[in-house]
């Protein structure tokens, strides 16, 4: 396991993998594109009230649009935990609640569960990759977190180590 190694901002930014070039592009533009389609969203799927269920529904949509608004600026205002709060907001905490809604009033009103079922399991692989991409990937690490392998790291500099005593005085 590579160890990573917190550094200043300055440090990081000095960096030749700082910056949201690269792979990270893909997340950015998919982030725009989220957000643009959030009131299309809305609109296609929005229940009205005497659908069965549509309460629970209407407010796991919500709540899924609220948490891509969310993502989308932390995405670009690059906060440091967002690694960390996208695994556990959108793949814990986000597909439990479309289970949960699924379970409680989807499955039972929906035309074809298994077609529920499947826009769940597309949606999480869909979000999986850019987990995996997080933990893994050097410039995500650099850009949002200013962490750095180990080996990476610039030693100090010798103005900043402490020089040899001072010589005696006679």
């Amino acid at each position: 396991m590579t160890r990573w190694v917190r550094v200043s901002p300055a440090e990081a930014e000095a960096h030749p993998l700082h910056g949201m070039g690269g792979w990270l592009r893909l997340p950015s533009l998919l982030m725009v594109v989220a957000v643009l389609g959030c009131p299309f969203l809305l609109v296609q799927e929005w229940r009205p009230s005497g659908v069965p269920g549509a309460l629970l529904l209407n407010l796991d949509l919500l709540v899924s649009i609220g948490l891509t608004l969310a993502a989308a600026v932390l995405w670009f205002r690059r906060w440091r935990h967002f690694r960390l709060a996208y695994a556990w907001v959108f793949l814990v905490l986000d597909s439990a609640l479309q289970l949960a809604a699924m379970a409680l009033a989807g499955l039972r009103s929906a035309a074809d569960p298994a077609e529920a079922m499947a826009q769940f399991l597309a949606g999480l692989a869909f979000m999986l990759p850019l987990a995996i991409a997080m933990q893994r990937s050097r410039r995500f690490r650099a850009t949002f977190e200013h962490r750095l392998r180990a080996e990476e790291v610039t030693p100090r500099s010798a103005s900043r180590s402490p020089g040899p005593p001072p010589a005696p005085s006679c």
